[in-house]
């Protein structure tokens, strides 16, 4: 059996395994990567250079006022940590081979994530479990993806 990509991710860390066969026929993982994606961590306020797009006090009225709303910028830098995590479900996948994909991500962000593959990609995932695992140990990893 050619070793399966195990991937477990939110959208502050992706941990990247690889799930091959012990010759007594028990399956081992074996850590690749862990990445911490650290513009999850800021917060909104530390992401903003300066008073332009935050909302003042009305008793405040000569400071600065929001030149304009966030225009849904939460919702921004989730869409570019989805596209940074398939980008590295890609390169993962070009730099070694693997006979297939086993995925798990928290149940909000698992579709997106899916989506945002290459259909290539898509169709080499054999198993998906929209859960996070991300703190889960080795063996719990091992005993919920054999579960499915």
């Amino acid at each position: 059996m050619n070793p399966k990509l195990l991937i477990v991710t939110d959208l502050g860390l992706l941990k990247a395994y690889k799930v091959e066969q012990t010759p007594e026929g028990t399956p081992r993982l074996e850590r690749l990567e862990e990445v911490v994606l650290e513009e999850a961590h800021h917060r909104l306020v530390e992401q903003l250079p300066d008073m332009a797009g935050r909302h003042v006090a009305p008793t405040q009225i000569k400071w600065g006022a929001p030149v304009a709303d966030d225009h849904n910028l939460k919702l921004e830098i989730k869409r570019r940590l989805i596209r940074h995590i398939a980008r590295h479900i890609q390169r993962l996948l070009q730099r070694d081979h693997f006979d297939g994909i086993w995925l798990a991500a928290h149940k909000e962000i698992d579709h997106e994530i899916v989506e945002e593959l290459p259909p290539a990609i898509r169709a080499r995932i054999e198993k998906n479990l929209p859960r996070d695992l991300v703190k889960a140990e080795p063996r719990e990893l091992l005993e919920r993806f054999q579960a499915t």
